[in-house]
């Protein structure tokens, strides 16, 4: 038995080196939106399809027919928003095929209203037909019931990644989950919400989104279509849970050729680790990309300040009595401007002066003697 222990254990740490090897960045994601023409990329979700091809996703649609094997054959994800079509046979049988036998992943966003339900029941989740109230949770912006915020997140050990960075999201006028089998609900209400149809009473926290494993792949049910769309996915933590969605559902899964390791379990657990690797080398990527940020940054406050020293080097060896020779200039400047002033000044003065002896002479005056000159010159013999 312990020899037996021994073996599964190591078999899981190769297996579990060997996940962590893999690149498991690049990954394709494909919108079906045939089956539904209220919600669409480029209308509804193109803020989430840009936020995708920022994390590396390539982001196609089925615009067009029914969904086949061939067309799944080449994507690692798909979304299926709030359908409203009744799907054929094939068509289940394909998207069977794509999570049970191909490994890949599978988010189907739907409410009651709609034909969510003959998709999700397969993988053990059953949406309501009624719309939850939450009285006292209300978005303020709304003032609407039926629109509220909740921060009831369950956390599983294969699911812990969906809970990273988020506290609080927004839910805007949906329906409850009942959850079933190997399905778990990782998001809940509030004791305060309930469904006006009584389907939920208050204090039971319907489920509001629920990850289930189906064979070697995985699927999600969210039953909020509106969350993610591009008016309310800027709310709360909205985009950074539907992120944690698709990097949960985009694990790449492999054929793992061990006998003794069938159990579900197991193969979730690495690829969990394998997602967590991928985490761990975006957050270094992007710290580098800031640690280039700062030594750029660095490098030309360096430069600017060997700039400054270099000028200021050069105007201490251009100053004479501490002072530059642009001031000296503007200083000796100054000087003349003055001294010319006074010399102007003086000159203008005497200029005045002999013109008011000449003035008074003519008039007779003598300015010393103050008496008239015909009067100095009759005394005379």
């Amino acid at each position: 038995m312990i020899k037996r222990m021994k073996k599964r254990l190591l078999t899981l740490l190769i297996l579990a080196i060997y996940a962590l090897s893999l690149d498991a960045s690049a990954k394709k994601i494909v919108f079906y939106e045939a089956g539904s023409t209220q919600y669409t990329i480029q209308k509804d979700y193109s803020k989430l399809a840009d936020e995708l091809r920022k994390k590396n996703f390539e982001v196609a649609t089925i615009e067009k027919g029914d969904i086949t094997k061939d067309k799944l054959e080449n994507y690692d994800i798909l979304v299926i928003m709030n359908p409203s079509k009744q799907f054929t046979t094939d068509e289940i049988t394909a998207i069977i095929w794509f999570v049970l036998q191909k490994g890949r992943g599978l988010l189907i966003q739907g409410g009651g209203q709609g034909k969510a339900n003959q998709l999700t029941i397969i993988f053990g989740v059953t949406v309501d037909n009624g719309i939850l109230i939450d009285a006292q949770n209300q978005i303020p912006a709304l003032k609407d019931r039926s629109s509220f915020t909740i921060d009831n997140f369950k956390e599983y050990p294969l699911t812990r990644i969906l809970k990273q960075g988020v506290s609080k999201i927004g839910i805007y006028k949906t329906s409850g989950l009942f959850v079933s089998g190997t399905s778990m609900c990782v998001a809940a209400g509030n004791p305060s919400t309930y469904s006006d149809t009584g389907s939920f009473s208050a204090g039971t926290q319907p489920c509001l989104a629920a990850a289930s494993r189906f064979g070697g792949g995985l699927a999600f049910t969210l039953s909020d279509p509106n969350m993610l769309n591009n008016k309310y996915i800027e709310d709360y933590n909205n985009k950074a849970f539907g992120l944690n969605i698709i990097d949960w559902l985009g694990i790449p899964s492999e054929v793992i050729p061990v006998d003794e390791l069938n159990n579900t379990d197991y193969v979730l657990q690495i690829k969990d680790m394998r997602l967590q690797n991928m985490r761990m080398d975006q957050q270094v990527s992007q710290l580098m990309a800031e640690k280039k940020q700062v030594t750029d940054k660095y490098s030309q406050c360096s430069q600017q300040l060997e700039e400054v020293q270099t000028q200021l080097d050069e105007s201490e060896n251009s100053k004479i009595m501490g002072l530059d020779r642009q001031n000296w200039a503007i200083i000796v400047l100054g000087v003349c401007i003055l001294m010319a002033a006074i010399f102007y000044s003086k000159k203008k003065s005497t200029d005045v002066k002999i013109k008011d002896e000449d003035i008074l002479n003519e008039l007779g005056y003598e300015l010393e003697g103050g008496k008239p000159a015909d009067a100095a010159a009759e005394k005379k013999p």
